[in-house]
């Protein structure tokens, strides 16, 4: 932001369709090698399977294991966010930054500890952004598309809400000896919290977005000059 004290806001339109429908289309690459993967071990081993296993026996191979490295470069270049938003001169949400900030040391350390759950942040969160990122590309395009807004922060605030599920799933599993679960202690304990405090600031902001006074005189969920900013970008 300093960078920015003494210049103009940068035009960005291009840059940033460019941006947001890139994103959704590796997004979508992503979605199409890992859901249907989880999808079969869910059939086949079941929802324990999927938060417990040897992360190697569950994703450690082939396309799933592919994008789950590429689903952990992503968080990195997903940074351009920050850089089109600063260039624009527009405010940093403390959801943005925090958001931003947490994730890329969470998915990093999972490669110090290999965890099962892996598989279902993955999953979870590459089908979400192909919605979220064509979204927005969507909006800056035709701006009717903005009243679909508290459908996409709905779908954000669902991710969290499951994760917080299958997190709860591995903790239980874990804490019984005969039972157990080849999860990090240290790990699963960061997953819970950070998983908790997105879902609690993402429903802080639907309340305070689409269900405040300005929403019931029925005016738009984003105002149009905001539509195509990232602050609103889940992990």
């Amino acid at each position: 932001p300093m960078l920015m004290s003494s210049r103009r806001p940068f035009k960005l339109r291009r840059v940033s369709q460019l941006w947001n429908l890139s994103i959704a289309l590796f997004s979508l690459g992503g979605t199409l090698a890992t859901v249907p993967h989880l999808a079969r071990q869910l059939s086949e081993h079941g929802l324990w399977y999927t938060a417990c296993a040897d992360a190697y026996e569950l994703a450690g191979s082939g396309a799933p294991a592919m994008w789950a490295a590429l689903f952990t470069w992503s968080k990195i270049a997903e940074l351009f966010d920050t850089v089109l938003l600063i260039a624009k001169k527009r405010k940093l949400m403390l959801l943005h930054w925090f958001h931003h900030a947490s994730v890329i040391g969470f998915v990093w350390s999972s490669w110090i500890y290999p965890t099962p759950l892996a598989l279902w942040y993955g999953a979870m969160n590459y089908s979400v952004h192909s919605i979220m990122y064509a979204y927005f590309f969507a909006v800056s395009i035709d701006r009717r598309v903005l009243k679909l807004a508290p459908v996409v922060t709905t779908l954000q605030i669902s991710q969290f809400a499951w994760g917080t599920v299958i997190n709860s799933v591995a903790t239980f599993s874990w804490s019984r000896a005969d039972v157990g679960c080849a999860v990090e202690p240290r790990f699963l304990q960061i997953g819970c919290g950070l998983y908790l405090a997105y879902g609690a600031m993402f429903a802080h902001l639907f309340a305070t977005r689409y269900l405040g006074k300005a929403q019931r005189r029925g005016e738009l969920p984003v105002s149009p000059e905001r539509a195509d900013d990232a602050a609103l970008k889940a992990v």
